[in-house]
């Protein structure tokens, strides 16, 4: 199984980080000397800035340099063999947006790799091209396997090239990412209105009990049985799905009440019932290096000249 990380252009912003294998088997105003005479001197016309002809073959540049037609229309290919109708002119104008995508995000990471001083090998490429072949089977089974997913052999080395600059590069971007986070541990009550919300919270304050009521009137059945507890969360994490009720948990102390928070989904009254730092749990720490990993390629891209040419 070749390692791979990839950064993915996902739903308008194909996003970082989304681990991936290939497995073997699977299938860029003169002036005017003035001089004193009893006419005015013949204006002198500002010349149009002169354009540099872009090659026909040239689809984008990044920073200067080029990506191909060939270059796009080989990655084209490639990932049509993933698809079930690949005569399908919508989908494949997709997939050549995103193949282009993919295109300016390697040139993108391949500058950023040289002002680093990251450097991979040959000899690190043919180490996991041998993986490749032994994991296929032999050198037959091998060409197969390549056959059956688009690629030759040169395709496939600069994919391992690709994957081992990301890799390499992922470790550079994440090396002092926090692994500890503040945390809260908290509850809520889901109202279908604000008035009815708003009563409720009357009666926590004249003293009712917030995990009965939660029992009681909540209408978020998945925490109703538990008082409402909506366990321990982080800012950003993957637990809680409102931004809403993130907010409002993070601003209160524990044993504290909000006041009514409107999310997509009703009315809520949260409570916090404890505030800790604690480690990242493992599913907000792949988040937090999802993150991390797509602020920094949008940096990349914020900095860089990125040109397409409509061809």
């Amino acid at each position: 199984m070749l390692r791979s990380w990839r950064i993915v252009f996902v739903g308008g912003a194909w996003l970082l980080l989304s681990a991936c294998t290939v497995s073997p088997g699977a299938v860029p105003t003169p002036t005017v000397q003035l001089t004193l005479v009893l006419q005015q001197p013949t204006p002198v016309p500002t010349p149009a800035p002169t354009l540099t002809p872009t090659p026909s073959n040239i689809i984008a540049r990044v920073n200067g340099q080029p990506i191909t037609r060939e270059a796009l229309e080989a990655e084209v290919q490639r990932a049509r063999f993933a698809l079930e109708d690949p005569t399908d002119a919508q989908t494949l104008a997709a997939l050549r947006e995103a193949a282009l995508e993919t295109l300016i995000e390697e040139a993108l990471l391949e500058q950023e790799a040289q002002r680093l001083g990251v450097v991979i090998t040959e000899q690190q490429v043919d180490e996991e091209l041998a993986f490749a072949r032994e994991r296929a089977g032999g050198v037959a089974a091998f060409r197969a396997w390549l056959s059956s997913i688009g690629y030759t052999e040169q395709a496939l080395r600069r994919h391992i090239y690709f994957d081992l600059l990301a890799n390499a590069l992922r470790e550079r971007v994440l090396a002092d990412l926090p692994r500890t986070a503040e945390y809260v541990h908290a509850a809520h009550i889901l109202l279908g209105s604000e008035a009815e919300a708003r009563r409720v919270l009357q009666q926590l304050r004249n003293g009712a009990r917030f995990d009965a009521l939660a029992r009681t009137l909540s209408l978020d059945e998945s925490t109703r049985a538990t008082g409402g507890d909506l366990g321990w969360f982080t800012r950003n994490g993957q637990t809680v799905l409102w931004s809403e009720i993130e907010e409002a948990a993070f601003a209160l102390q524990p044993g504290e009440i909000s006041d009514v928070v409107r999310s997509p989904v009703g009315f809520h009254i949260i409570t916090v019932i404890e505030r800790a730092t604690r480690p990242l749990d493992e599913a907000d720490w792949v988040h937090a290096q999802q993150l991390a990993l797509e602020e920094w390629m949008a940096r990349l891209r914020a900095r860089a000249q990125i040109e397409r040419f409509d061809k």
